[in-house]
């Protein structure tokens, strides 16, 4: 590979907060609940990295990233019926059989769910605010060699009063601070609250 960002590379972290933060430097994103996943696309060669540095691609050999030269960061998820995330079937993926995993990747196919655009073609867009990389994250993926990838983008909304439904129905929600760079393994920018869950 030839990108201008190499594996491996430590993903930027979230720091736990009871509460989301408030301001107009925020956006605002649902947490998933699956496997944080860095990919890197160098032509035809794709290469997806795990939270820890390990490879993650024969785990999931339908998840078949579009050409090209950049580097994204993001969620790998298996949905349910309900369209909810399936951890429990996600974690069934990290098998050493090879049969079992062509398998299940079609009956329950996982999908990357992008949010972050570190690198495109010769450039690393670490020190770039997020609201930058946000933005050029947008205008990649809605390049014609998207369409049909299994490739979703994450949604954002503006507010917390938008936010609060995650933190109602969902694992919970995270504030992205619009113009911080991104700190590969650093607790920077980033602010995680999860759901509480009441008896």
């Amino acid at each position: 590979m030839s990108l201008p960002l190499q594996p491996p590379v430590k993903p930027q972290l979230a720091l736990s907060r009871k509460e989301l933060p408030v301001g107009e430097d925020f956006s605002y994103e649902i947490k998933l609940d699956g496997f944080r996943c860095l990919a890197f696309v160098d032509g035809e060669e794709v290469f997806l990295q795990s939270r820890s540095a390990k490879p993650l691609g024969r785990y999931f050999p339908e998840l078949v990233l579009p050409p090209g030269r950049y580097v994204l960061d993001g969620e790998i998820v298996v949905r349910g019926a309900d369209g909810h995330e399936d951890f429990d079937a996600l974690g069934q993926r990290i098998h050493p059989a090879v049969s079992r995993i062509e398998r299940l990747s079609v009956e329950t196919p996982a999908v990357y769910v992008a949010f972050d655009l570190l690198a495109r073609e010769d450039e690393s867009l670490l020190e770039r605010p997020f609201a930058e990389r946000r933005a050029a994250l947008e205008q990649l993926l809605t390049d014609d060699t998207f369409a049909g990838a299994p490739v979703e983008r994450m949604e954002t909304v503006a507010t917390v009063q938008e936010a609060q439904r995650w933190l109602e129905h969902a694992e919970g929600a995270i504030a992205k601070q619009l113009s911080a760079p991104y700190r590969p393994g650093e607790r920077k920018g980033m602010v995680k609250v999860k759901r509480v869950r009441t008896i």
